[in-house]
Formats: C-alpha cells, structure tokens, sequence
C-alpha cells in the first residue's frame, strides 16, 4: 500500500514539471508519469493534491508556482499535442533525476561507413543527423541524442555481421548507461541502413525480454532501410512494398514494441525488400553473409561437408580497406624521396610516412593478386560506365598489378628499418637513397594513375575496391544460378537436337546439300541451348561457387539442386566444348555459302569430309556432357545430369531463371546487401501526401511520440 501511495505522489510530481508545493521529493528514484490526455492529467493533479506524501518523502515549498504549473500543463494538454504545439514552461522542469538527466534521450546509429568506432557520440552524422538536431531544436535541454560509435564497416575491415554486433553492442551499451543514470528518461530510437539492422535487433530484445530497458520506456522507433524488414506487427511508412529485407523478417517479431515501431522502405531499395520466397538464392546468400562469424558452422545444408565454413568465407572476403588512402599515395612517396635525397631526412616524418604508404599498399596489393585469379573481377569494372567509381576503381586495380607491390613493400620495411637505425643513433644508411627511387619506380604505374584522378572521385572508387570481393561473390552466384537454371530448362531440347543431329548425319535418303542445310540450322539451337553454360562457366570456379550454394540456407531445396547441378558442371570441359561449337558453326556457315555460291562440287565435297571428324568429335563430347561423364583425369563424376535437370525445370515457374535475371538486372550487387550504394536517397524519398521525405516523416513522428509525454 505505502508503495503505490509512494508511487501515485511521484506520478503526479512528475506531471507538475515545476516541482512545487504538489512535488513529493526523495532521494531515490521518482517514477515519470504517462500522461495520455487532459482528464487524466486533471485527476492525477486533483489526486496529488489531496494526498499527504508517505514515509520518506517529503513537500516541498512554492505552493502557488505549482498550481501555476498544473493549470499551464493541464492546458497544453487539453488543447492537444501534435505539430505546432509549443514546449511546456521553458525553465528546468521535467528533467528526470539525475544531474543533466533529460526528458527524452534519442539513439540515432548511423549507417554502413557514415561513423567508425572513434567517432564522438555527441555529434549528429549521416542520414540521421537532421533528425536528431531538429529534434534539439524543438525541444532545448529536454532532449539529448547519442550516434553510437561502432565499426560500420562491410567487408572493408571486416565482415558485414561482425561489424553489425558492434553497432548492437554500442546501442546496447547507450541504453544502458543512460537508462541506468536517468531512471525516468524515456527514448527514441532510429537507424539507417546496417544501423537499423542492429536496431531491429535491440528493439526486438527490449519489446520482447525488456532488455537492456523496460519496453514502456521506448516511446518510438525508426527503421530505414532495415535488412531484417518484414517481421510481424511491422508499420510499413510509405509506399506499399514487396518481400522483406534481404537477411528475411525476425522470427520472434518486436513483441511490445511492433505498435511504436516505423519501418521506412523504398521499392527499388533490394536491401530491404527482397521477395525472399521467389528469390531463395539471393536472399540466403545475404543472410550467410550477413550473419557474425563467431557462429561456426551455420547454414550446413548437407551439401557433402569438405567445403567452406560460411564463417570463412566471410573472413576471405575482408579487403582492409578500412586504412587505404589513395589519394595520399603518390604525394607520400614522392616526400619520402625527395626527404631522403636531401640528406637531412626527418626520422619521425618519414617512418610515419612508411607506415601510411604500406597500410595503403599492402591490401591493394593482396587484392590485386586475387583479381589476377578471379577474371570475373575485373573484367566487371572494366566494363562499367566511363567516368563511374567502378571504372575507376579498375583503373586503380589494373594499376596496381602493373606495379611491383610485393617489391614495393619490401622496400618500405627496408626503408623502415634504417630510419629506425638513424633514429637509434647508428652510423647512417648508406642504401636508404638506393631504395626510395626504387620505391618510386616499383610503385610508378600506380602512382600515375591515381595522380591523374580527381580526390572525390577516387575516394568513390576505393569504397567500390572495399567490397569488390563480395561483389564479384554475389556476381558470381547469380550468374551461375541465372545460367544453371537456364540450362537445365535447355537440356531436355538438347538431348533431342543431338538426337537429331545424329540421324541427319546417318540418313542415306538426304544429299550432302541438305545434310548441312539441316546441321546448320540444328547447330544454331545447340549454340543456344548451351549458351548459358559458357556464359556459367566463363571465368568462375564452378567446384567453389558449387560449394558456396550449398551452404546457403534454402528451405525450399533450390539451391541444393542447383548446387548438386553446378558441382556434376564443374568436372565437365565447358571451354573444349564451347570450342567444338564455335568450329561447327563456322564450318557448316562456309558449307553453306560454297554451295549457294555453285563452288566446285568436289571442293565442296572434300571440305566436308574434313569437317565430319568435327562432328563425330562434338558428338561424342555432347553425350559425355549430358550424360555426367567425367574429364580426363577426374574421378567419379557420372551423375545424370538430365535427371537433375527434371528436378529443376518443375522450380522455375516461382524461383527459375527469369525471376533471378529479373532481380539481377535490377542492379543486385554486394553494394546493395552490404553498404549504402543503392539506398542513399531516403532524404528525398517521399512518404505520404503530404510531401514529407523519410527523414522529415521520422522527425514530425518522433515530435509528436515525444509531446505526447505532456511533460515537454
């Protein structure tokens, strides 16, 4: 009893942001009061008043400011709260205890490389930053907000779900600190992108196990651009939307949360609306890919165990790119070799010079090698638009291999070890000058090239070399997954021009003229029905893709198919085939115009005996092909490649070729699951009719959640 009598006085202070003669004060805690409307306010005022306070507490002096303050709040309520209702009594009422306590604290967690895990959490950056800083405006010394500093990072530094467990990790520990400071503070909470990822995930944990605060202490929450979209109970702001986000919907939901909770998606934004059910690939690919890697062993879809751990993969794909400054490169070496020639070289500068240049140097250089082994690389930024950051980032790239990196590092820890002797006092170094013009030459095509880019411009084409390794991955599944499943919707048409091809060639009853009429045309559908196996297999690994799509998670069994489909693909001699076609088509072409043309007979006639070795040879590598046979010097093999075929002509109606070619030319890259390169535009990404873009709706909503109080 004295404990709801304790906590009926407080409820009613709370309500008097004056703290007058109505407050009843302790040492302790003081609940804050939920005030939802003006007879409620009225009775709790009526209440306060008539109420002696119990044990412990006490009143304080100022009797009428308080009835002042009572009359003055109760108004504000009752005339309504909504967007131009002014800011209760400007003085320091309200303030939860606890020294500098606000009403309100907002936790704003920035995007996928808008922040780093130095950054100082009192200043507004990225996407959010608007947001919060109009929100202090309107409301002064009630309000503060908080931009967590964590790693933001996608694979530049580490892997996308590693760095999203320190984005909810800093939320949690936000929440945490203040929640436990300032008792009777309320929140709001937003995040943009891998910010709203994490998040959703401690909003998930508050409304569901009122972990790290209680639930009612959250009076909002914004999601943008959230990965994890789609969970039951989720508001969808905005433009209706397909599917989820890319990492599927939260399983548990946000419990007590989902009514206070926003989520704000643009359409083309495939982050966070990826049909799931119609494209298991991809989306499981984002989901292995976006969990943390202390998760070992995650994903197993039986694919034959040996492969790799998804929790390697995601290590592989780290570049380190977090510390690469391009643009510091050639202005730093050549210092470094004008210093030294002078002969009075300064040892702290130029050691701190040798250790910009090689973190710079050494990720580039180890992602130049793996470009060199992965032709998918960068013939995907060669091709790109000119003037695009990903034409230049293969600029930088083909630079990069063109230049002795491997040399140049060694150099650099050369260099390194005699300025440290002259630092030391040693005699001098009589190899240092040798060394920094070798420097200089081994890093000259590099040098040049980035000397003759803009500084903005490469700054863009070193977050494209950041996440070329999950890119050309995720080119790499679609476009085996694209054309596996075209080819496998091919076999059966295949199987029957062979057959045909066959019995042309054996057929007494048709004249030489008339078997290459008939070949030329069964041909031109042989080089269409194989055509997306030398397109699945050019320049790609099948065995390591083959392992890949195993892993991911796919309820559904297509990738397990495709993934059985591309690893009997892989033992197969898809370029010595791609040839036999490519010879065929010529000959035949030039059968075809002799005879038009009325050339000699027994010209004809010889060129056509040399081409039937051709086709024997084509014929048999056809069967062999379709039949699962092995290359020479594999063992095993000898699957019915036909029979899984079957299985997955009856999938493609939902999940086949034309929906994942649909959603790949729709832009899908390892930007689009991982950074923020297809979803920067939600300041100008209009909501409702109103005209308001996602970041003014998010400041209108939270305005109103926060007035809503009736204390501010």
């Amino acid at each position: 009893m004295e404990e709801r009598r304790r906590t009926q006085c407080a409820a009613a202070a709370g309500a008097v942001q004056g703290r007058g003669v109505g407050d009843c004060s302790s040492p302790s805690a003081a609940a804050e009061p939920r005030v939802n409307n003006g007879a409620e306010l009225r009775n709790s005022v009526a209440r306060s008043l008539s109420r002696r306070c119990p044990k412990g507490f006490r009143r304080r002096s100022g009797g009428k400011r308080a009835v002042v303050t009572v009359v003055t709040a109760a108004a504000v309520v009752i005339a309504g709260v909504g967007r131009g209702v002014a800011i209760a009594d400007s003085g320091s009422g309200g303030v939860p205890e606890g020294r500098g306590c606000p009403v309100v604290a907002g936790v704003f967690l920035p995007g996928t490389w808008e922040t780093n895990p130095q950054a100082d959490e009192s200043r507004p950056v990225g996407l959010l930053a608007p947001v919060a800083t109009q929100l202090k405006q309107r409301f002064g010394e009630r309000f503060e907000f908080r931009f967590p500093a964590y790693a933001a990072a996608a694979f530049d530094r580490m892997p996308y779900g590693d760095s999203k467990a320190t984005g909810v990790a800093a939320v949690r520990r936000v929440l945490g600190d203040v929640g436990k400071r300032c008792s009777a503070t309320k929140f709001v909470l937003a995040g943009y992108s891998q910010g709203s990822d994490a998040v959703g995930d401690v909003t998930a944990s508050i409304g569901c196990s009122g972990e790290p605060v209680a639930a009612d202490r959250v009076l909002a929450v914004g999601l943008i651009a959230d990965p994890h979209r789609g969970q039951a109970g989720g508001k969808l702001v905005g433009p209706q939307i397909a599917g989820q986000g890319i990492a599927g919907a939260r399983s548990g939901g946000l419990c007590q949360l989902s009514a206070v909770t926003a989520e704000i998606c643009a359409g083309q934004d495939l982050y966070c609306s990826t049909d799931v059910a119609q494209h298991p690939i991809l989306s499981g690919l984002g989901r292995m890919l976006s969990a943390p890697t202390d998760q070992p062993g995650r994903g197993d879809s039986g694919s034959g165990g040996g492969g790799p751990d998804p929790t390697d993969l995601a290590k592989s794909l780290v570049s380190n790119f977090g510390d690469v400054q391009l643009t510091q490169i050639p202005s730093t070496v050549q210092q470094m070799i004008a210093q030294i020639a002078s002969g009075h070289p300064d040892p702290g500068q130029l050691a701190r010079s040798v250790d910009t240049v090689t973190e710079s140097l050494r990720p580039l250089g180890d992602l130049a090698a793996w470009a060199t082994s992965n032709p998918g690389a960068q013939s995907r930024l060669s091709s790109a638009a000119d003037g695009s950051p990903d034409r230049l980032a293969g600029q930088v790239l083909d630079a990069a291999s063109r230049s002795d990196l491997p040399g140049a590092l060694d150099l650099l820890a050369s260099i390194g070890s005699q300025i440290a002797s002259i630092a030391a006092g040693h005699a001098s170094a009589p190899d240092l000058a040798g060394d920094a013009n070798k420097l200089g030459s081994a890093t000259s095509p590099l040098t040049d090239a980035l000397s003759s880019a803009p500084a903005d411009a490469l700054g863009d084409a070193s977050r494209v070399l950041s996440v070329l390794k999950p890119s050309v991955l995720v080119d790499q599944v679609t476009n085996v997954a694209i054309n596996g499943l075209r080819f496998a919707a091919n076999t059966p048409s295949l199987l029957d021009v062979l057959n045909q091809i066959v019995q042309l060639i054996g057929d007494p009853g048709t004249d030489l003229p008339g078997k290459v009429r008939g070949l030329h045309e069964l041909f031109g559908k042989v080089n269409t029905g194989f055509e997306p196996l030398v397109r699945m297999a050019a320049g790609v690994d099948l065995h390591t893709v083959s392992q890949l799509i195993g892993l991911i998670p796919d309820p559904q069994g297509t990738a397990q198919i495709v993934s059985v489909l591309v690893g009997v693909l892989a033992n197969l001699d898809v370029a010595a085939l791609a040839k036999q076609v490519g010879r065929l088509q010529e000959n035949l072409w030039q059968l075809a115009e002799a005879f038009a043309s009325g050339a000699n007979l027994v010209d004809i006639v010889t060129r056509a005996t040399a081409f039937i070795p051709t086709v024997l040879g084509f014929a048999t590598l056809a069967v062999n092909t379709l039949s699962g046979a092995p290359k020479s010097g594999d063992v095993g093999g000898g699957q019915d490649l036909a029979g899984l075929a079957q299985s997955l002509t009856g999938k493609q109606a939902t999940q086949g070729a034309d929906a994942l070619a649909q959603l790949a030319s729709e832009g899908l890259s390892a930007a689009s699951f991982f950074a923020s390169g297809v979803h920067q535009g939600y300041d100008h990404y209009v909501v409702d009719g109103q005209g308001r873009t996602a970041t003014q709706w998010l400041t209108d909503w939270f305005t109103n959640r926060i007035r809503s109080l009736g204390a501010v």
